[in-house]
């Protein structure tokens, strides 16, 4: 029984640390920027998920490219990640902002799909048509 409580202590003790913050970075990347950041990476990964091989044939390194756009660097995105992460509703806003924006785009590309597969049903069915009045 003391055994088990002298874990049970320790876990608690342990738990009970005194954690270290992260640092505001000296080039702490705006919440809005970071947005965009966010979205066009989450892009890219769906991208590269489809296309791996065509990325690696030809040797593309788009996320250089992303970190171009937006002049910064891939350390100072993780410390500016880790910054707010630090705060669970600013965290919570920028990845909620994230989500609605890839939505809204998922949202217009799948309307456009369905209205590509219907103008594409209307002329199969024209030539059907025309097939069989022959």
């Amino acid at each position: 029984m003391k055994i088990k409580f002298l874990i049970i202590f320790v876990v608690i003790l342990g738990a009970c640390q005194n954690v270290n913050k992260a640092p505001k970075p000296d080039n702490l990347i705006p919440e809005d920027k970071m947005v965009d950041i966010l979205v066009d990476l989450q892009r890219l990964d769906a991208v590269i998920q489809k296309n791996d091989q065509q990325f690696e044939m030809r040797n593309v390194k788009a996320k250089d490219l992303i970190l171009e756009k937006y002049q910064v660097d891939s350390l100072q995105i993780a410390n500016s990640s880790n910054y707010y992460a630090e705060d669970f509703s600013v965290n919570e806003s920028i990845y909620e902002k994230v989500k609605t924006i890839l939505e809204a785009e998922k949202k217009l590309v799948d309307s456009l799909y369905a209205n590509k597969k219907t103008e594409m049903e209307k002329v199969k069915a024209k030539k059907t048509t025309a097939v069989d009045s022959l």
